[in-house]
This record gives C-alpha cells, sequence and structure tokens, in this order.
C-alpha cells in the first residue's frame, strides 16, 4: 500500500509540479525561436528554465487561489 501525502499539501505540490511542466514548455518554446544552434539552445533552455521556474510557481500559488474563487462564483458546486 502506498504511503499518501496528507491533503493540505496538494496546492503546494499542484503549483511544484504544474510550475515545473509550463516553465519547461514557455522556455523552451522561446529560446528555440530565438537560437541559432543546437548547443546553444541546449544551454539557454537550462538557464531560461531555472530563471522561469521559481516565477511561475509563485504565479500559480498566488493566481490559483483567485481564478478558482472566480469560477465558484460562475459554477454550481457538484
Amino acid at each position: 500500500m502506498a504511503i499518501k501525502i496528507p491533503y493540505q499539501y496538494r496546492g503546494v505540490l499542484f503549483a511544484l509540479i504544474m510550475s515545473g511542466c509550463t516553465a519547461l514548455i514557455v522556455s523552451g518554446v522561446i529560446i528555440y525561436l530565438h537560437s541559432e544552434f543546437f548547443l546553444d539552445f541546449l544551454q539557454l533552455w537550462a538557464k531560461g528554465f531555472i530563471t522561469a521556474w521559481p516565477i511561475v510557481f509563485i504565479a500559480i500559488l498566488t493566481i490559483a487561489p483567485l481564478v478558482n474563487r472566480l469560477l465558484d462564483i460562475y459554477f454550481e458546486n457538484p
């Protein structure tokens, strides 16, 4: 049987995983579109990702609760 993480950490873990995926994809696309050589791309992507991830993580932690509250106004509870 798997050990489960307490539910109170779900939001932070969601933000961590979501921000990592988002930062990886967005930084990769932007750097790909602006780099000329493949070796430059890998180095720039790593730097861009390391810079973007904490910013996206904080943004998701900040914005997600606000968006959820806004959506609660317009959607019925199940």
